[in-house]
Order: structure tokens, then sequence, then C-alpha cells
């Protein structure tokens, strides 16, 4: 069964913690891997990862496979991927300030809350996260100046529009490094209006920041194989 990495949609609504979160019980219709489907979230998107075989598989913290095909992890493939990044962001990424330790929760809350669009859905506390359905299309349903990194490869995605909910998760691993990776949405979330927030939550890098009814966290961790994992919350209109 296929589990989003550390934060669920469920930790994410229920505890607003990312570590030691438990990992949800949902699992993706089988439909969700097939080529078609994966091909309407463009070239910039490795969303397939299975079928690219064992090699260049990781391990990550919670025993799931993590894999981006080699062709991708090549010097060529990540100088590539960092000029992309830079594209998107304008031309040339900003750094992020010094991080401050501890935070995640109070980010990942500000997230929880964007994502109850409706005052009806507010008052009563609604759950997003049991309404939630899981495809990897959801990645390409993130805000556009909050896109998937540049050839990063998406392990998982989930996300609801309507019945009071507004809210993308998605999981997804690049061979570049935590601090390109929160370079460039410190970049994008600036540059489209965002707060941009950076501590140090345990293992874990966390970026987020909110703007009008919007809100984001993007969670990056660096594995044992070199691979970076991403969890990037979007949630919000």
């Amino acid at each position: 069964m296929k589990t989003l990495a550390r934060m669920t949609v469920l930790s994410l609504m229920g505890t607003l913690m990312l570590a030691g979160c438990g990992s949800g019980d949902k699992q993706p219709d089988p439909a969700d891997t097939d080529p078609a489907l994966n091909g309407a979230l463009g070239d910039q998107i490795m969303v397939d990862p299975e079928m690219a075989g064992d090699q260049g598989a990781a391990v990550s913290a919670e025993g799931r496979r993590i894999t981006v095909p080699a062709q991708d992890r090549t010097p060529e493939a990540i100088a590539a991927a960092k000029k992309q990044a830079a594209q998107l962001a304008g031309g040339a990424l900003k750094p992020a300030p010094s991080p401050a330790q501890g935070g995640g929760a109070a980010l990942a809350a500000g997230a929880a809350t964007a994502a109850q669009v409706a005052a009806e859905a507010k008052v009563a506390k609604a759950d997003c996260s049991a309404k939630v359905q899981y495809s990897n299309t959801w990645a390409a349903k993130l805000p556009a100046e909050l896109p998937v990194y540049p050839r990063a490869a998406v392990q998982e995605a989930a996300g609801i529009d309507g019945q009071g909910c507004a809210l993308r998760v998605v999981n997804f691993a690049t061979p570049v490094s935590v601090s390109d990776v929160v370079s460039f949405y410190y970049t994008k979330a600036l540059g489209a209006g965002y707060g941009a927030e950076y501590k140090i939550d345990g293992g874990d890098s966390v970026l987020g920041g909110s703007k009008g009814g919007k809100a984001y966290v993007v969670y990056a961790r660096k594995l044992d194989s070199g691979l970076t994992e991403v969890d990037l919350v979007a949630s919000g209109k």
C-alpha cells in the first residue's frame, strides 16, 4: 500500500506536525500510474517512478522505495534541473535566510486552516483530510506559483477541491540539494506575494507562509541515498 512519506494529509489536518506522523490508509487508484494520465503533468515532472525499475531506488525512513531514474541523477541532468528552476523563478534564485529552530507545526497549522475555504466548513472544523482523493495528477493542480521542482519524481499526491476544502499534498524526490529546493520555493513564494518563514524542525528543513486565504508548507530532507525528499502542501483559494 502506498502512503505519503511522513507528512500525510491525515497528520497535517490532525496533529499538524511532521515528525512521527502515522501513515494514511487510503490507496491510490491503479489508474493513477497510467502513463496517459501521468502525461498530463508535463515533461518537467517524472510521475511514474515504478516504471523505472529498481535502478536508482532509495528507501525512506518509513521503508518506502523512492525512485529517481539514473539518467535523471547525472551531473548534466542535475544542472539542467537547476537551470530550469532558476528560469521558473525569474532568472535567479534568492538564498533563503538562516533558518530558525522549531516552528514546523505552526506553519502546518496555517496550511490546515487555509484548506477550509468555506465559512461553514471553518465553523464546523471540517476534516478536509477525510475527503481527499489520491492521484498523481494532483501534482499538476498545484498553484502555478508553487509547482513541483523541475524534473523531480513525484512519488504520491492527494488533494480535494470542493465540499468546503481546497488542499493539495505532493510528495516527490529530486537529486538536487535541500538548499536548492528551499531556495527555489523561497524565491517563488516571495515573487508571488507569499510570506516565507524558514525553520529547522528535527531533520527537516521547513519553509512556509501565506497570502490572503492561501498557504503553503515545504518539508525537505536529505535521504541516506543522497536524494532529497520533499513534501509540498498548498491550500486555500
